[in-house]
């Protein structure tokens, strides 16, 4: 069953609305998103295995090669990764032994980690051989090389370095032992196990064992990893990740395993990745600092338990140069917990802007919902300062940006991650009104956008690193609690369509897609959500008219489709019902640009972190005369992103943006953190 929901219609106080209007009754109320996060269930584990599907890099590989930067973990998840050491491992393999494949894989996992993750590493066979009358001892042969916590990389490396392979493969006692390695508190647990034999120590058998350890409570998941595994060993690991809705991949190569390894460890504890530079709200507006152009991210807590309006304001200040107008968008970021109903806290955020210079200045409003529990694509409110007239009244040095920030009753008050962007948009001269008219809103629901056909893509975790695309049709792979993100071009005179299609549920549950689209200044375009079960799934959104500078003179719902440049698709997925959880949902996408590119202005947002926050305005100095925005038609202008000037932080031209890192995260010990979809 498909829902669309239009572009919300939000209590803004626009650039026609004189300071003094009251939106204080203003109530937002989080809901709960379907599912009860609970596990349940044995199905086979989902043969995933790590192919070409990255456009010939394999997944995790960047183009430029070597492993991705290390990104933010989440401080509520924890893995545990166990490495084989048996005498099976001195098998000759590439460069060496088997044993010198996984380690050399292993330790390049440990270089990937961020160092907020919260990981340990167990291994069996290390110290006691395999001979007959060492049966009992070996198989106790299990050593933690470092605990479960704050990730230490130089103990890490030094353990890996030096595991010896002597003895037997004690799979279901390594599983127990490393469930005793993670706290019961996590609201994720993960083991990750590489293998490349059988039990050799059963009783008990180990599948038994992950399915005791997933009975005992929601967050724990055992993903595997089968190195050159043969057929029955295959079944028996398979049997283990699908008892507790883990993973399987095969590797049958050295690459293949590191890369299985890097990219499942690496999936699970990288979530939205926040980026710019760090700020802090103040308490007071007397308090507040000046913020420049670009990206900023910070934390605030939380209200829980009263309205939206009642919860405590902070503050920063704003100078808007003459002859623009400045954009704000502020995007609070759920918190994932596959543990409880909804998948963790839908969050509401609030932006209201003031200048108390003159009455010639105009107060602005947004609101952003996260409705879907921790679910849904973050939402972003969006407001819209400045834009007056040279020689009017109002001081442009003189705006303070008020934050607030609720979540659920169900929760409880805790630091909410938040990423800010401010943009100066240097405002059209007469030649605007040569521009084409702005629409109301009323186009026809448009046929769906062509998925057949579609090139593999890696979508990114964030806005900031959002795999581009183009119009055309794309595939990719989705667990519960991760969000993809993907950006496209779109041209003035354009209308944005998306179709986001999948096959039935690979988990033989209810399941839901969700996907919005955002504009270049993050503001929500149309969004939907689509309910899929033992029938394949098909939603498609689109902006409800074409993008037109003069759309913001249209009606209130028009500003959000007035800019061009760079668009974003996010995806995420929630579930329902008692099925195993960490399993890949195949998705396509498919983009369509309606209408013909039309005229209006060459100006794109700025997507680098903006300048640190200072007492004095930033950027007033340096603005561009009134109205001297520029129009052009060469197209190839587009894809630019201007670069902040360091001194004003207004827009620089034509540097072109290196800004669409897709994270190709490399496939395996992680896949724990497969199922997160949160910042850090």
């Amino acid at each position: 069953m498909t829902y669309i929901r239009r572009r919300r219609v939000r209590r803004v106080l626009g650039p026609d609305v004189r300071r003094g209007g009251s939106d204080d009754a203003w109530t937002c109320v989080v809901r709960c998103g379907g599912g009860d996060g609970l596990r349940g269930g044995t199905r086979p584990g989902v043969r995933d295995t790590a192919g070409d599907d990255t456009g010939g890099r394999g997944p995790g590989r960047r183009a430029g090669g070597g492993p991705s930067p290390p990104a933010a973990g989440s401080a509520d998840a924890e893995l545990a990764i166990i490495m084989d050491a048996s005498s099976s491992m001195l098998q000759p393999d590439e460069g060496g032994t088997r044993l010198d494949v996984a380690k050399r894989a292993a330790t390049y996992l440990v270089d990937s980690l961020p160092d907020s993750a919260r990981v340990g590493m167990l291994a069996y066979g290390t110290q006691v051989s395999d001979a007959p009358e060492n049966h009992a001892p070996g198989c106790e042969d299990i050593r933690a090389l470092a605990p479960v916590g704050a990730v230490d990389k130089e103990r890490l490396r030094g353990e890996i370095a030096g595991l010896e392979a002597r003895g037997y493969t004690p799979i279901g006692n390594a599983l127990r032992a490393a469930a005793d390695e993670l706290s019961p508190g996590a609201a994720e647990r993960s083991i990750v196990l590489v293998s490349d034999g059988i039990d050799t120590c059963a009783p008990p058998p180990p599948c038994e064992v992950a399915a005791e350890l997933a009975d005992e409570g929601v967050g724990l998941a055992v993903h595997v990893v089968g190195f050159r595994a043969d057929e029955a060993t295959r079944a028996e690991l398979e049997c283990i990740a699908g008892a507790t809705g883990g993973t399987y991949r095969q590797a049958d190569d050295a690459a293949t395993l590191s890369d299985s390894l890097t990219f499942l460890a690496q999936r699970a504890i990288v979530g939205y990745e926040t980026a710019g530079t760090e700020f802090e709200f103040a308490d007071t507006p007397d308090e507040a600092l000046f913020v420049g152009q670009g990206l900023y991210r910070t934390t605030m807590p939380s209200s829980v338990g009263v309205s939206l309006g009642e919860s405590p304001e902070r503050y920063i200040r704003l100078a808007v140069p003459e002859g623009h107008r400045a954009w704000v968008s502020l995007t609070p970021l759920p918190g994932i917990d596959l543990g409880v109903l909804g998948g963790g806290q839908g969050v509401n955020a609030r932006l209201s802007a003031e200048n108390s210079s003159s009455a010639d200045c105009t107060s602005t409003t947004d609101i952003s919902q996260t409705s879907g529990g921790g679910f849904e694509p973050p939402g972003s409110a969006v407001i819209s300062v400045g834009g007056q007239d040279a020689g009017d009244g109002c001081d442009g040095a003189q705006w303070t940006v008020a934050a607030q920030v609720l979540t659920g009753s169900r929760g409880h008050v805790e630091d909410i991650e938040l990423e800010m962007s401010v943009q100066f948009e240097p405002l059209p001269g007469d030649e605007s009104g040569t521009w084409a008219a702005g629409d109301h809103g009323s186009a026809a629901d448009p046929a769906p956008a062509d998925t057949s056909a579609p090139q593999p893509v890696a979508g990114g975790n964030s806005f900031n690193n959002a795999a581009e695309i183009s119009e055309g049709a794309f595939s990719d792979a989705i667990v519960s609690g991760e969000f993809r993100y993907y950006r496209f071009p779109a041209e003035w005179g354009q209308r944005p369509v998306v179709t986001v299609r999948t096959g039935p549920s690979v988990r033989e549950a209810a399941d839901t897609l969700y996907a919005n689209v955002y504009g270049p200044v993050r503001h929500e375009i149309a969004g939907g959500y689509e309910s899929f079960y033992e029938d394949p799934g098909e939603l498609t959104i689109a902006a409800d008219r074409p993008i037109k500078f003069r759309n913001r003179d249209a009606n209130v719902g028009g500003a959000s489709v007035a800019i061009a440049g760079q668009h974003y698709v996010a995806v995420s997925m929630n579930v329902v019902g008692s099925g195993p959880l960490g399993v890949e949902q195949p998705f396509e996408i498919g983009v369509r640009l309606d209408a013909q590119p039309s005229e209006g202005p060459d100006w794109v947002p700025v997507n680098e972190p903006g300048p640190t926050p200072s007492s004095s305005p930033i950027g007033m100095e340096a603005a561009a005369p009134s109205g001297e925005a520029t129009q052009g038609d060469d197209d190839d202008d587009r894809d630019l992103v201007a670069a902040p000037d360091e001194d004003s932080g207004l827009p620089g031209w034509g540097v072109p943006v290196g800004v669409g890192v897709v994270l190709l995260l490399v496939a395996g010990a992680g896949w724990w953190f497969s199922s997160r979809g949160r910042s850090r």
